[in-house]
């Protein structure tokens, strides 16, 4: 069976929906891809990591990226693909958004637990926002 297109609204419920991803990075003809959590939300996806590393440095030198997102479910497979650019920030008020939108998600993650402003502004964060540019969406029977 040929794979279904998605429609723009069915790509937004899917993203809406799914707590995991993977982000592709590229630099120097040199591709990087790795899982992360995230959150979508005022369609822009919203990441956390720590300080720098690998990814930071990848997107500081392009700001180019995508962000697939699948699932399988009752033998029903669905992907997304967006492309967009990232911006990081470790601005409080990006902090307090991307986290409340986090635990609204009921993602349970840091142990579930409930940060404070005092807690965020401690916290050697870095928060990516990638907007979307491109999303395209597929689905079909497995």
């Amino acid at each position: 069976m040929k794979p279904k297109v998605l429609t723009p609204e069915e790509c937004n419920a899917a993203l809406t929906n799914e707590k995991y991803g993977r982000l592709g990075l590229c630099l120097s003809d040199r591709p990087y891809v790795i899982p992360m959590s995230y959150v979508f939300l005022d369609n822009k996806i919203y990441l956390h990591s720590r300080g720098n590393g690998k990814k930071v440095e990848y997107v500081t030198g392009n700001p180019n990226v995508c962000f697939q997102v699948d699932s399988l479910k009752d033998n029903r497979w669905t992907s997304i693909i967006a492309y967009g650019t990232a911006s990081l920030s470790d601005d409080i008020e990006t902090k307090m958004k991307m986290f409340a939108a986090f635990m609204g998600k009921e993602m349970k993650g840091h142990g579930g637990k409930q940060f404070k402003r005092e807690d965020l502004e401690k916290m050697p964060m870095t928060i990516w926002e990638i907007r979307i540019e491109e999303l395209t969406g597929r689905e079909g029977i497995w």
